[in-house]
């Protein structure tokens, strides 16, 4: 082989190490750009996966604070509707505040004003006399004065003893229904001279006494057969309860007062007979 061919031999295989290194090369980089761009892609699809979680959990948030800012606002108007209801009834009763006491005024000024007219016809009835004995003419002039004076007088009169017929009317109606209560009063103890017991117009009430201090007792109300209305019957009139327990009756509770809330009623001992009162005694108005 001659040289030259040598030559283009060793040539050709330096070309050819240097293109399967070129090659080599070039694989390795393509390969490390695409573990690179595989990583880029995991580690955005990460990114993303996280930034969809955020946003659906601010979005959840956000829909709970809306919630709560209805209920508030629904709240607020509820609240702004009664305030307004109270402000309005405030008004309405500052109304008749302001009504009742413009007709007190009235009252005040037109019964000045009647003592006033009294003192000026008066005044004028004197002014008129003396001025009749100094001249004829104002004589006649203070008659007409005079008559016009007496008039109002007569008016004044008259409206007095009809405001003394209307007070008088008043104090005799007051005295019959105090005379009524009297007769009353007299007819309730004839009676109970003939056997007759308060407590036997007592409305049908059974309880247990559910506390005791002193002559202070509860009674727990446990059976009204009439649905009686317990605090118009303690206000309509005196009545009692019999305690008693299985030894016998204790003694007699009588009302003062109703506490629908526990369907109770506050007693205060008025006769004790048979022992200390305790709780769980039984209570009623009727005798069993």
């Amino acid at each position: 082989m001659s040289p030259i061919g040598r030559v283009f031999i060793i040539l050709n295989l330096l070309l050819a190490g240097g293109f399967v290194v070129v090659s080599g090369t070039h694989l390795q980089t393509k390969n490390n750009y695409k573990s690179q761009l595989e990583a880029a892609n995991k580690k955005s699809a990460e990114e993303i996966a996280k930034l969809t979680a955020e946003k659906d959990k601010l979005a959840a948030e956000r829909n709970t604070f809306e919630n709560a800012k209805t209920a508030n606002e629904t709240q607020v108007g509820a609240l702004t509707n009664a305030n307004k209801l109270l402000e309005d009834e405030n008004k309405r009763f500052a109304q008749q505040l302001s009504s009742m006491e413009g007709d007190m005024k009235k009252l005040v000024s037109a019964a000045e004003s009647n003592n006033t007219e009294m003192k000026a016809a008066f005044g004028q009835a004197k002014a008129a006399y003396e001025m009749a004995v100094a001249d004829q003419k104002a004589k006649d002039e203070a008659v007409r004065a005079k008559d016009t004076a007496e008039a109002e007088n007569r008016d004044l009169k008259t409206e007095i003893a009809n405001l003394k017929s209307t007070i008088e009317t008043r104090d005799g109606s007051i005295k019959t229904l105090e005379t009524e209560k009297s007769q009353l009063g007299l007819l309730v103890k004839v009676a109970e001279a003939n056997g007759f017991l308060r407590s036997m117009a007592a409305p049908n009430l059974s309880g247990l006494v559910t506390t005791s201090s002193g002559n202070l007792v509860t009674i727990q109300i446990t059976d009204n057969p009439g649905n009686v209305d317990i605090k118009a019957e303690i206000e309509r009139g005196k009545w009692g309860f019999a305690i008693y327990d299985a030894s016998g009756y204790k003694g007699e509770a009588y009302p003062e007062r109703f506490e629908a809330s526990a369907n109770a009623v506050l007693c205060k001992v008025g006769l004790l007979k048979g022992g200390e009162i305790r709780e769980g005694d039984k209570a009623a108005t009727k005798t069993p």
